[in-house]
């Protein structure tokens, strides 16, 4: 795993860890995000559903459940809006479950088409083990 910086839409970058190994036929990475970082990509998906419709927007919600035993419970929850319709709630809600090792999440996962960036900001697609 390597520490990158990651965008899916040529705007927002987000830090992550990426398995270079890992990426999909067209080369975008499967990224692994702080919950720091998962809040940040909620609020931005929130914003752009708000202003582009939800039909357009999959969006990320962060619901904190106060903690347990010192720990914070969260609750981090994906929604593909345009599937709901078809495929019903629990088919277009993912509850994403953080990675029991380093408590990251796997937002949006390969199917967001999420791409490294290099140290210029630069797409890296794909993304070559030797970064």
């Amino acid at each position: 795993m390597i520490d990158i910086l990651v965008s899916n839409n040529d705007r927002d970058r987000y830090p992550a860890v990426v398995d270079p190994a890992e990426t999909n036929d067209e080369g975008y990475v499967k990224p692994w995000f702080d919950l720091e970082t998962v809040r940040r990509i909620a609020e931005q998906t929130q914003a752009d559903a708000a202003e582009f419709g939800h039909a357009a927007v999959d969006t990320v919600h962060v619901v904190d459940g106060g903690e347990e035993r010192g720990e914070p419970r969260v609750l981090v929850v994906v929604v593909t809006w345009m599937d709901i319709g078809a495929k019903g709630v629990d088919q277009a809600t993912e509850i994403v479950v953080p990675d029991s090792e380093t408590g990251r999440y796997a937002i949006g996962g390969l199917p967001w088409c999420w791409y490294a960036l290099d140290d210029q900001l630069n797409p890296l697609i794909p993304l070559r083990a030797e970064k």
